[in-house]
């Protein structure tokens, strides 16, 4: 038989269209803007195949002499795999004639015809460095197989053409090279078919964790729907699970890591939940676990149950043992029978229980009306800041023994002309849960810091305290802040006390530590506010440079009728006074409260009793009239 030439093979159409669409989904999938398959010719290289679906440089017919240095004559020649991360800084590449086109980052294979004679390659690069990951290496493999059994087709189609020419004068001893080549043909296009089925799979599923991705999630709701109403008594459910400390995990140990930890945690879940389960990942930090049952409400109770067990069971990482910060959010057909409302039903559940601290929450129409009037609230917020339109309440510190202010807390307020007033902590989660806590925080240390500043040179030892919360905990900066601000208004710095809770150091307690010690060097006061509430309130003590303490008010609320809160408070208080420790008791509403801390030896008291929280105005008068002899008498109700 007449050797086939190669190089006068032409690429049909469906070929062409099916390499197009090889490219538009590897630049897709691996987010760069140029994918390529390219032909050697005797003296040149052309782009046969191109992505269409982002801008770049290149285009179908474009070609370039031999010679040059490219990237694809290299593969070629050497027959082996090219990764090169930035050519700028690669002597062996920085003089390549991609450069002046703006890539710099290239990966490619070589792709033969099956009788071993080169056609060219499959390539991605990129205007940004890149290390191309293992997994979008693969990912190239499998598409250079695709194309080469497309190739093999091709070839063996021209083969048998020939064959069937030369078989007019030879038919009697040719018919087992037919059958041959027919096995061969058969094995080819089953070659393709498997290669055509991993396009279809890497379209429908996350690459890092091989659940199914956002758009099947939606299809496979979709089909899970019509086979519940197949069945009377079935039901189906979507169950939104949140990952709060995803994000954190994947910024100290890396996303491969993270996608590991979501794998073990499904397959653990599978261990102990005997459940048939549909898993989707529609976000990084989040899963969406699909099931349907004749008696959902006693398998949803048990899955609950279970995926909190597989949370809360640890995950060896790197050395460190790691738990999943995990919420979930329940829906079911009883709430809506389409499957963009299951899904967005279970979110908004979910979402609920990040607000509650609940661990899992069913759907409610509750629920949603809390959510709306939640994002109406931020977005009321967010023009609220912009238009500078917070402003600060101030609530006096007192000395119990001598009924002198000797300091205040400020608290964040916000008077809306519709919703009325809106409190501290409101405010506080709201900005931590849109993004707006740096925009509000440096409001209130800025607000605050200059009103003691004018203050301090009226009033002598007056100290302002300001919350402060986890998110700005944990900007490394934080203190380099608190020191200009303390310089800009010049005030001095024992003059203001930040209070930190034990949620805002939990965290994330590496960088809260940083920040904490840095804030001490600096001089600031550092008190641990709502003590007594968490689970480590004194382990705190002993891991961080505090300075005071503030006893949780709900110690106090309960002080006249339980003997229980009066020995928390006075272990709390005698514990305090031998670490040298200031000590604020929060809730004082009367005069037998105020008499129980002053004989336990409490040097300040926050309360009711002494003063509400006041407007600016209102408590710069009564401070005022304090310096001048006219004593703010306590209430006495």
């Amino acid at each position: 038989m007449s050797k086939i030439v190669t190089e006068n093979l032409s690429i049909p159409d469906e070929m062409s269209q099916s390499w197009q669409n090889i490219v538009n989904l590897l630049a897709t999938i691996v987010s760069v803007p140029a994918a390529l398959i390219m032909r050697i010719h005797p003296k040149t290289i052309e782009v046969v195949s191109n992505n269409d679906n982002t801008p770049h440089p290149y285009h179908n017919g474009d070609s370039e002499s031999l010679g040059q240095g490219l990237y694809c004559e290299h593969v070629i020649n050497t027959q082996q795999a090219l990764h090169v991360p930035n050519a700028l800084h690669d002597k062996d590449w920085d003089a390549n004639p991609d450069i002046k086109l703006g890539m710099i980052a290239y990966c490619g294979l070589p792709i033969n015809w099956p009788n071993g004679d080169p056609f060219g390659t499959i390539c991605i690069l990129d205007s940004d460095t890149n290390q191309f990951s293992n997994t979008y290496k693969s990912l190239l493999e499998s598409f250079r197989d695709t194309v080469q059994a497309q190739l093999a087709t091709l070839y063996q189609n021209e083969k048998l053409q020939q064959l069937n020419q030369e078989l007019k004068s030879r038919v009697s001893t040719r018919t087992q090279d037919l059958v041959d080549l027919n096995y061969s043909l058969n094995k080819e296009i089953n070659k393709r078919r498997a290669a055509e089925q991993k396009i279809i799979y890497h379209q429908r599923h996350d690459l890092g964790t091989g659940f199914l991705n956002r758009t099947s999630l939606e299809f496979e709701t979709e089909q899970m729907l019509l086979e519940c109403s197949k069945h009377a008594n079935h039901q189906a459910a979507a169950l939104h699970i949140g990952f709060t400390n995803g994000k954190l995990i994947q910024a100290k140990y890396g996303y491969d890591v993270w996608e590991g930890i979501l794998v073990q945690f499904h397959q653990r879940l599978n261990q102990i939940a005997n459940v048939d389960l549909l898993v989707a990942r529609p976000t990084s930090t989040d899963l969406v676990l699909l099931t349907h049952s004749a008696n959902l409400a006693e398998t949803l109770n048990h899955l609950c149950a279970q995926v909190l067990e597989a949370s809360h069971s640890e995950f060896d990482v790197e050395g460190d043992r790691l738990h999943l910060h995990s919420y979930i959010g329940v829906s079911t057909t009883n709430e809506s029978k389409t499957s963009l409302g299951l899904l967005k039903h279970a979110a908004e559940a979910m979402r609920a229980c990040k607000d509650s601290g609940r661990k899992y929450s069913f759907y409610s129409q509750d629920i949603s009306d809390v959510q709306t009037n939640i994002n109406q609230l931020e977005s009321y917020l967010l023009q609220a800041v912009r238009s500078d339109d917070l402003l600060l309440y101030f609530q006096p510190k007192v000395s119990p023994t001598s009924h002198q202010w000797t300091g205040a807390e400020a608290l964040l307020r916000w008077r809306h002309p519709i919703l009325g007033d809106i409190s501290n902590e409101t405010l506080i989660h709201m900005a931590e849960q849109n993004g707006l806590i740096f925009e509000v925080g440096t409001f209130v240390l800025r607000s605050a810091i200059q009103k003691a500043a004018e203050w301090a040179t009226q009033v002598s030892n007056f100290k302002i305290a300001v919350n402060i919360s986890a998110v700005q905990l944990k900007n490394p900066h934080f203190a380099e802040q608190i020191q200009d601000l303390l310089e800009a208004y010049q005030l001095p710095v024992e003059y203001l006390e930040l209070e930190v809770t034990e949620s805002g150091l939990i965290a994330d307690e590496s960088t809260a530590s940083n920040t904490l010690a840095a804030l001490h060097k600096l001089g600031v006061t550092l008190s641990l506010d709502d003590f007594g509430t968490g689970y480590s309130s004194f382990n705190y003590l002993k891991k961080f440079p505090f300075d005071a303490i503030k006893v949780d008010k709900s110690f106090i609320q309960q002080l006249d009728n339980c003997e229980e809160d009066k020995e928390i408070v006075r272990s709390i208080i005698s514990v305090a006074k031998k670490l040298n420790l200031q000590v604020t008791v929060e809730g004082i509403e009367n005069i037998s409260h105020e008499e129980f801390i002053i004989k336990e030896g409490c040097e300040f008291g926050q309360g009711f009793f002494y003063g509400k929280p006041m407007p600016c105005e209102e408590f710069e008068v009564n401070l005022l009239n304090q310096q001048t002899g006219d004593e703010i008498k306590p209430s006495l109700q």
